[in-house]
């Protein structure tokens, strides 16, 4: 069982330059991948920072909206009595 040294070591340095091929060719897809997605990071954080403002100002209005229905709540009471009471005072 002879083995042919040389060949064999020839076949891998053939098969170490297809990987060294293929791994200089993804770290050059990668440099390029890099950027782009440093660019839709930002993209993303400007159109998350967009829906939050969005969202506070939503907030704010809820709670304006809450504040004057239990002020309405309150008052309630007062303004169904002179309603009444005005339109006794038209009745008579």
């Amino acid at each position: 069982m002879g083995m042919d040294v040389e060949a064999e070591i020839g076949d891998l340095k053939r098969r170490i330059c297809d990987l060294e091929e293929t791994v200089n060719g993804m770290t050059k897809d990668l440099a390029c991948v890099g950027p782009e997605l440093v660019a839709l990071r930002d993209a993303m954080l400007k159109r998350f920072d967009l829906n939050m403002a969005t969202m506070d100002r939503l907030v704010n209005r809820l709670d304006f909206m809450n504040t004057q229905v239990w002020s309405l709540r309150d008052d309630m009471p007062t303004l169904m009595a002179d309603a009444l009471a005005a339109t006794r005072k038209r009745l008579d």
